[in-house]
């Protein structure tokens, strides 16, 4: 069992990797290929669409084809159009194999987590969930500095060429130790997703997900330009905070893991955090003075955040059997439709207002989220 969870959270920490490798290297990028460098920042938007788009469907096809069939899929898909994305001499090419990768990464996730809720006990789950979301999150704490230093020692093709060969690795690896998961339902895949939208409680949980990861994006995408026109601070100094905010997630994402355990109520717990949330980026959005208390705020909200989406994610994990991997895959796309769709509005509302009017856009949707969790019957 623990060979198993150990090779399901590399396979995360991938799809992290993979989903934030080009946020350093875009100069570098942009340099080699002649393009602007805020036209580059697509690379990242086609990755999160693609699997947004494609995981709208691919969790029905994991329940109905096999779990470990889909998974090795997603991993071939996922390594190649990664290694050949380091081959590309055009943007159109680059988002091409951006977009591929995204379809392998919607096919790895929900399967990963699903797998989760297959082989783990309910009274364990949520420790491993945490572990599980701890990989997904942590390549933000050196995933983003290993990209930087190796397109400095290199060139900005050598991390895509790197994720691609670990990924052929973990190829191998999978079909060793992942047991093979019969199919768990013949449905046709546009009735698994009816059947899950049809569950009053899946359908609020995700819109959860929209509000609560989308709300994190809007916030994150922004919050460079934040403390470089509020404090005026270097690219490594931002850096160095976001360092930390990241570890307070991944600790977050462990922590939730082990407390959830124990006999509490998910439900209050995802209302806490969500307040939480919500209290800390309106205050951080408003103050522009005192800088260790915007680090605080940072640091408070990137905990609690990932402390909340690891319930979710367990909660949802502990749907219907049958249609597990539909679930987990339609919470992924709701996450990915959240960030891109709450990170462009954040945007244009800093173009238009204010840093306060994207905190209080944030606050709205965490207010929302935990209206909608007071909401929900859950176990």
């Amino acid at each position: 069992m623990r060979k198993m969870i150990t090779v399901l959270c590399v396979l995360s920490f991938l799809v992290g990797f993979d989903l934030i490798v080009t946020v350093p290297m875009l100069p570098a990028i942009s340099e080699s290929l002649n393009i602007n460098m805020e036209i580059s920042g697509v690379l990242f938007i086609s990755y999160a669409l693609a699997y947004a788009l494609f995981g709208l469907i691919t969790g029905s096809i994991s329940d109905r084809v096999g779990k470990k069939k889909i998974l090795l899929v997603g991993i071939t898909i996922f390594s190649i159009a990664t290694f050949v994305t380091g081959l590309s001499n055009s943007l159109v090419v680059l988002i091409g194999f951006r977009v591929l990768a995204g379809l392998g990464a919607a096919l790895i996730q929900p399967t990963v987590y699903s797998i989760v809720g297959e082989v783990v006990t309910y009274e364990q789950r949520g420790k491993v969930m945490g572990s599980v979301t701890a990989a997904l999150i942590l390549p933000t704490v050196i995933g983003i500095p290993i990209a930087g230093f190796i397109t400095d020692m290199f060139n900005w093709r050598v991390p895509f060429f790197t994720i691609g060969i670990v990924g052929v690795v973990m190829l191998i690896v999978t079909r060793t130790f992942i047991p093979r998961f019969k199919s768990t339902t013949s449905s046709s895949v546009v009735k698994m997703i009816k059947n899950a939208l049809s569950n009053r409680i899946v359908t609020r949980t995700l819109l959860i997900s929209f509000m609560y990861y989308g709300g994190l994006e809007a916030i994150f995408s922004i919050i460079g330009i934040y403390y470089n026109q509020y404090y005026n601070l270097s690219a490594s100094f931002i850096g160095g905070i976001l360092l930390f905010a990241g570890i307070a997630s991944v600790l977050g994402s462990i922590i939730s893991g082990k407390v959830m355990g124990r006999p509490h109520n998910k439900k209050r717990l995802l209302l806490a955090v969500s307040i939480v949330s919500l209290f800390s980026i309106l205050f951080l959005t408003i103050n522009d003075k005192l800088l260790y208390v915007s680090i605080l705020l940072n640091i408070i909200w990137s905990f609690s955040y990932a402390f909340g989406q690891n319930i979710i994610n367990t909660y949802m994990s502990n749907q219907d059997d049958q249609i597990r991997t539909t679930v987990m895959s339609l919470n992924s796309s709701a996450m990915y439709f959240g960030a891109t769709i709450l990170s462009m509005i954040s945007i244009t509302l800093l173009n238009i207002y204010s840093f306060i009017a994207v905190g209080i856009l944030c606050a709205v949707i965490y207010l929302l989220s935990a209206l909608l969790t007071f909401k929900l019957q859950t176990r």
